[in-house]
């Protein structure tokens, strides 16, 4: 027995239904392509991703990367480690390099041209120290345009930094800050079960 055409026409995909199973499809290959130890499910990249993983690189679900109007790089140098949660989103010419160790937590928003390093590469004066730890970035952070994370930053859950500002201590959990270098301009009152989407 066949369906009516009106039956059929029930079962068919909307083009906003279509084009996003097509992106996922993409997200879940180039997942599968980029050389990482581990990527978690619902992928979503378009645009120019760029992956360099020499290391060890650990991807949560839910990751998104959106490189249509520059690249999104991420390089992960040898002996390197980049592990980053669940849920994060990576806008326009966001850069992440991991020459020792970057962990980015869950529900991280970057926005355009955001970019994270954990190695000074070179020396501004001579024995200048290149590595200072890890670069951690916590859970339900918010990096504005523009903001630049350099060795030694560590970002506290629920932070919000403000545009072109330049990462470079301890932010410390729920803190809006600003500048560079970046200070704490004042504490965010966030619910306990409030994400940022």
């Amino acid at each position: 027995m066949t369906n009516s055409p009106d039956e059929r026409s029930t079962h068919k995909l909307s083009p906003q239904r279509l084009n996003n199973a097509k992106r996922l499809i993409y997200g879940a290959i180039r997942a599968k392509m980029s050389g990482a130890e581990s990527f978690g499910s619902h992928a979503d990249m378009y645009g120019k991703v760029r992956f360099k993983l020499d290391g060890k690189a650990i991807f949560g679900r839910g990751f998104i990367a959106e490189g249509q109007i520059g690249t999104v790089s991420i390089t992960v140098r040898e002996n390197g480690t980049l592990i980053v949660g669940d849920d994060v989103y990576m806008n326009y010419g966001v850069t992440v390099e991991a020459c020792h160790e970057i962990r980015i937590g869950n529900h991280v928003l970057m926005a355009p041209l955001v970019s994270i390093i954990d190695d000074n590469r070179h020396e501004t004066e001579p024995g200048a120290v290149l590595y200072k730890g890890p670069v951690v970035i916590g859970n339900n952070v918010w990096l504005a345009r523009n903001v630049t994370v350099i060795p030694g930053a560590s970002i506290g859950d629920g932070c919000v930094i403000a545009a072109n500002s330049v990462v470079s201590t301890e932010i410390p959990p729920n803190s809006f800050a600003a500048g560079a270098p970046a200070r704490v301009i004042r504490k965010l009152e966030l619910p306990a079960d409030w994400v940022r989407t």
